[in-house]
């Protein structure tokens, strides 16, 4: 079993002057939560994520210290959000990043999920963005194996 037969239809991708107040529709209508930031010539230049996205809304004092949560007040999030609406995506993508090829086996996809807890995984083919693949789209490709009957011996 190869990526490219498991690949995400139709992955969402943003470019890095993307405002979040653009790109945040689109995201929450594709119901993917990783969108491929892509240069000019379709390269891949980072990944942003739903998670990106609201770690913006967190102060930087509560990464010190959760139990803070508690002295913010309860507009913060209304009062934070029009300046979230107008950052790019280039000030919040990830840019350390594991790939896979379309002719790589999907073992391989399957032990980076595991091993390094990837949602979703960018392909790319010589440097170009072709698509994604997802922990979903692994387990629909894998499902018609997992659901297989045995068959009795005989």
């Amino acid at each position: 079993m190869l990526v490219r037969d498991a690949l995400l239809d139709d992955p969402l991708t943003t470019y890095p002057d993307e405002a979040l107040g653009t790109l945040l529709p689109r995201v929450l209508a594709s119901r993917q939560a990783t969108a491929a930031v892509l240069g000019p010539e379709r390269e891949l230049l980072g990944l942003v994520g739903v998670h990106d996205l609201l770690k913006k809304f967190v102060p930087l004092y509560l990464d010190l210290d959760l139990k803070l949560a508690d002295v913010v007040h309860a507009d913060y999030l209304e009062e934070r959000a029009p300046r979230i609406r107008k950052v790019l995506v280039r000030d919040l993508m990830s840019t350390k990043i594991d790939a896979v090829a379309p002719d790589d086996s999907l073992i391989k996809v399957v032990g980076l999920i595991v091993e390094h807890r990837r949602k979703t995984l960018p392909v790319l083919e010589e440097g170009r963005f072709v698509g994604m693949i997802t922990r979903r789209t692994v387990l629909n490709h894998l499902a018609p194996l997992l659901l297989e009957e045995d068959t009795p011996a005989g």
